[in-house]
């Protein structure tokens, strides 16, 4: 009875001590893995009972009160040893400090182009011919989908609706076709004959026209926003999230570039429809930067000129990722023309982000003439900047389906390490522990 007591008292605390000793109740108790800090800024952190802090030195750190504090003016990283009653270590901490980066917010509208010449091949499809039987062209020339098709017989293509023209133009019957396609960055040759097909048009009426086999995608983007901008480098970022393909797939960049967009009006949102911002291009002759990566965090590249902003005159500091808070904000978009706007949100959820991840944030427009306007957030809006206390926290990327007053935002700090803004080694050795991590 007395040794069934006893194991019964036992367990629970052998069970309690085991986990105790894990780097998840540390965690869990609310002591990360890494923090990144500025020089010269102060990081404090509440060490809660059992655990005590200790450098690599074995001195106790923990503080009075249990308020561990650290003040560094120097570039690098300090590491610390989190123990179980000061004894038992658990996990590590390492606090970074890393170089500030200061940039402009954008705000504004630009349209996205992925290609500086030609059309993404979308899907390679099998053609029905007129004798009944399914022909695959494209397929057995060896077309994949994601090529870019940059001309037929000779003749360069730009808009999706050149390709059937030129086709029919110089398509002869069992007759090969010479087109040219751009495939991670080599230009190859193709010989494909196209097959005599029935069609109908929207009207009904059939025709007979000759196919390649093709679906073609236009590699214009779309209307998106322009997130921030470095005026020492001329490195951006915007966007906020990847561009994909019809089928959700990331989308080949070659060549792309971005140029200035007006919003000629808004398609507004509501619960199940997301609304839209419509635009058009400037002048795609009139590029305002390239673009030279398309990743989860948005598209990056480097300005050909330096835009003027109506509300900063000088840049900002970039807030790291422990240093957004819930409360009040401001985005800068356009919503009618190319002026860049100010509007009030609400930062109701910050993620508790150790490494490079997505949807960080959530927002709620409270903006009443932004929510009379465009009904919150909307397609185009992407990019948008994020803005609290003087500090560039964010960018708005994706909206609630189902509450068009709310949606998501990523962290501005993963976004700028995407941008490749600083080349420290400290910063470099900070990103890789992020890769490896926590």
């Amino acid at each position: 009875m007395k040794k069934g007591l006893i194991w019964l008292l036992l367990v629970p605390l052998i069970l309690l001590v085991f986990f105790a000793l894990s780097p998840t109740f540390a965690s869990w108790a609310g002591i990360p893995s890494q923090i990144r800090v500025f020089p010269g800024s102060e990081y404090s952190l509440y060490i809660h009972l059992p655990f005590r802090l200790t450098d690599k030195n074995g001195a106790d750190v923990t503080g009075p009160k249990r308020l561990f504090s650290l003040i560094s003016d120097e570039i690098g990283s300090h590491e610390f040893q989190v123990k179980l009653f000061g004894i038992f270590p658990v996990k590590e901490m390492i606090v970074d400090v890393v170089p500030q980066v200061q940039v402009y917010p954008g705000g504004h509208s630009i349209g996205v182009l992925l290609n500086e010449q030609g059309l993404m091949v979308s899907q390679v499809v099998s053609v029905r011919g007129i004798d009944g039987r399914e022909y695959k062209p494209a397929i057995e020339a060896g077309i994949k989908e994601g090529d870019i098709l940059l001309s037929i017989a000779g003749h360069s293509v730009r808009k999706p609706e050149q390709v059937s023209a030129i086709v029919n133009m110089v398509a002869e019957p069992g007759k090969p076709v010479e087109i040219i396609i751009e495939r991670a960055g080599r230009q190859m040759k193709f010989d494909i004959t196209p097959i005599l097909s029935l069609r109908e048009d929207i009207y009904g009426n059939r025709y007979q026209a000759y196919m390649l086999g093709l679906i073609i995608e236009d590699p214009a983007a779309g209307v998106g926003t322009l997130s921030f901008y470095d005026p020492a480098t001329g490195r951006y970022g915007a966007l906020g999230h990847t561009i994909t393909d019809s089928n959700g797939r990331d989308l080949q960049i070659n060549n792309g570039t971005i140029v200035e967009a007006s919003i000629d009006s808004i398609k507004q949102g509501y619960r199940g429809v997301p609304g839209e911002k419509l635009g058009t291009f400037q002048n795609e002759s009139d590029i305002l930067g390239n673009v030279d990566k398309n990743t989860t965090f948005g598209i990056y590249g480097i300005l050909n000129r330096i835009p003027k902003h109506p509300f900063f005159k000088e840049p900002i500091p970039v807030a790291l990722a422990h240093q957004v808070k819930t409360g009040p904000a401001e985005i800068y978009t356009v919503i009618q023309g190319n002026r860049i706007e100010k509007f009030e949100i609400g930062i109701i959820k910050v993620a508790n982000q150790r490494a490079p991840s997505d949807k960080g944030l959530v927002i709620e427009v409270v903006d009443k003439r932004l929510l009379n306007t465009t009904g919150g957030i909307v397609q185009g809006m992407s990019g948008s900047p994020i803005v609290q206390n003087g500090m560039l926290v964010g960018a708005v990327t994706h909206v609630f389906v189902n509450d068009p007053t709310r949606g998501y935002g990523n962290l501005i700090e993963w976004m700028v390490y995407e941008a490749g803004l600083t080349s420290e080694a400290a910063l470099n050795e900070s990103l890789e522990r992020l890769r490896i991590a926590v």
